[in-house]
């Protein structure tokens, strides 16, 4: 892919379609109608905005933890959020209330260190926060805590709320949004897609075509020889009463799957990867696993307890889009000039929306697209490619 800078005389890409409309597709409309009004963005939802992973999503906004090779798109996305519902004339639920996790075990409190170490490398400010001060960050948290780390600029959002602050600036900037319309294939002529056939008979020609679709995507891609190794997993939420108080650090934990926090309303989320099951992908079907309802809930009452008095009040499954590496592809897909793909980001993509996004619009309109963010993502480190 080989655009060039708009406004200096260069080819810019007339039309760009997008399949996928979730907060990844979502960014990238609205980045690139705000970046190039000229250009003519479409983007096709097979059901409805955020209907699949993004819209399920626990919505955690963080840097602390993350793979080195995706620390630095999540530094500068969480940069952007404290502004991003400015920039989208659109609230979108952001709290940054800090990240907590913590330690129950002897042998991961005393890794805590290095742990930290290995992050403050890279730029990522978090901290060894002893007994007593997860006292004053997360009161309520179970006595066996030994103590944890913290993350001052980690926080949440929330997830719906953010899919429809994305579509409502996209619409805004004059992207055309299909909800109901998905694709069927992607039409190749000497190495570039021409055109996205659609499943309700439509054709829509494109200079440059973004595949989006999370666990979707590999369908798609595959029909044109391109096979990203994604895999659909079913990653299972639980949402509790509402109930007083205010915790404000999203809590996770050393050597549990815990993803724990109290939304605005006073419910609290639970989340952490446990598994529910797929019985039919392709209708974006899940079907919930009592032990996993079990298992989530004993790992959140055992960090913390008060949760034990509530009523689990709703429980649902979101399609989530793994990789072998557990690090999402972005960038350009091998073998097509003017294919770019945004996918796999294995439960944990969300935060990274504003400036993944961003990056797919600068690819497709030929801008710098700040390759050091990426460079640890792209698609061809599963073939071999450079």
């Amino acid at each position: 892919m080989c655009y060039t800078r708009p406004g200096e005389g260069n080819r810019v890409p007339a039309t760009v379609v997008i399949v996928g409309g979730g907060v990844m597709g979502l960014s990238a409309a609205w980045h690139l109608r705000r970046a190039n009004p000229t250009t003519r963005v479409t983007v096709l939802e097979r059901f409805r905005v955020g209907a699949a992973a993004s819209g399920a999503s626990a919505a955690g906004v963080r840097a602390m933890g993350r793979d080195p090779a995706e620390r630095p798109l999540a530094l500068a996305s969480l940069a952007r959020w404290p502004d991003l519902a400015r920039e989208l004339e659109h609230e979108t639920g952001y709290r940054r209330g800090g990240g907590l996790r913590v330690a129950l075990d002897d042998a991961a409190w005393r890794a805590a260190p290095g742990w930290v170490a290995e992050q403050h490398a890279d730029g990522v400010p978090v901290e060894i926060a002893g007994a007593a001060a997860l006292k004053d960050l997360a009161p309520g948290l179970a006595p066996g805590v030994l103590g944890g780390v913290h993350c001052a600029i980690d926080g949440q959002a929330e997830a719906m709320t953010t899919v429809h602050a994305f579509a409502a600036a996209a619409r805004r900037h004059g992207a055309r949004i299909q909800e109901g319309v998905g694709t069927a294939a992607l039409v190749v002529e000497r190495g570039r897609v021409v055109t996205v056939t659609t499943t309700t008979g439509t054709r829509e020609p494109c200079d440059v075509a973004i595949v989006a679709a999370g666990t979707w995507s590999a369908g798609l891609l595959g029909r044109l020889g391109v096979r990203p190794p994604i895999e659909t997993r079913a990653l299972q939420m639980l949402l509790t009463d509402p109930a007083p108080g205010a915790l404000t650090p999203v809590i996770s934990a050393f050597d549990r799957k815990l993803s724990f926090k109290q939304l605005a309303g006073g419910a609290y989320l639970i989340g952490g990867g446990w598994p529910a099951d797929v019985p039919d992908e392709a209708a974006n079907r899940w079907t919930l696993r009592e032990d996993s309802v079990r298992a989530s809930l004993a790992v959140a009452r055992e960090v913390y307890p008060p949760v034990a008095e509530l009523k689990v009040a709703q429980v649902w499954a979101g399609l989530e889009a793994f990789t072998p590496d557990g690090l999402p592809v972005l960038g350009p897909v091998p073998g097509l000039d003017n294919v770019l793909v945004a996918a796999g980001f294995c439960g944990h993509g969300f935060a990274l929306s504003p400036m993944a996004g961003d990056v797919l619009a600068r690819l497709a309109l030929g801008l710098d697209a700040r390759p050091g963010l990426w460079r640890g993502l792209r698609a061809d480190r599963f073939s071999g490619g450079s």
